[in-house]
């Protein structure tokens, strides 16, 4: 019997109708990989928290947030610095790859917006490919170079930013900025 991929024969019924023998068949899609958490915010938790390896708190510190944010944090966070950060998986690219969203907790965030950080290969060799502020974080169904988009926004007292970066190949750049002065 040859094989249906993608397809699995779950159920098939007959009938007898009048002088008719129907036969019906349902089909089902095999279950497909879930997405993930795609929208983080900097004041709600995490749908599914990872610890983060010494490597990738390496990474991070050697960013300019960070590098800000350790200006400000106490002796007993310098000495356990992944307690600053919260982290979900994510897949940039493919299921297979394993990518992080990164948040800060005090001190490696901003007095009115979050701080940000996304990295690529986790578990390899951790790139920060984004680092920003702002209040949101949205993996976009869109993709440039086969990496999703990715939209901050940002809001103030006195304006709101929505800002979309796509992906150049080797990070995230900023490709359109919208902001709004209330």
């Amino acid at each position: 019997m040859g094989q249906m991929p993608n397809l699995l024969l779950s159920c098939v019924a007959a009938a007898t109708i009048g002088n008719s023998f129907v036969a019906i068949a349902r089909q089902s899609q095999k279950p497909q990989a879930t997405e993930g958490q795609t929208y983080f915010r900097e004041d709600e938790p995490l749908q599914k928290h990872v610890p983060l390896t010494g490597s990738v708190i390496d990474v991070l510190l050697q960013t300019e947030l960070a590098k800000q944010g350790l200006d400000y944090a106490s002796n007993s966070q310098r000495q356990n610095p992944g307690k600053m950060f919260r982290a979900a998986e994510v897949h940039l690219t493919s299921p297979d790859q394993v990518d992080l969203v990164v948040i800060g907790k005090s001190p490696m965030s901003g007095a009115d917006a979050g701080w940000f950080w996304v990295l690529r290969s986790a578990h390899k060799q951790p790139k920060v490919v984004l680092s920003d502020s702002g209040n949101s974080l949205e993996l976009m169904n869109s993709r440039t170079n086969g990496y999703k988009d990715i939209r901050i926004f940002a809001a103030t007292a006195g304006l709101t930013k929505h800002s979309m970066y796509h992906f150049n190949g080797q990070e995230y750049i900023l490709w359109k900025e919208t902001t709004k002065h209330r």
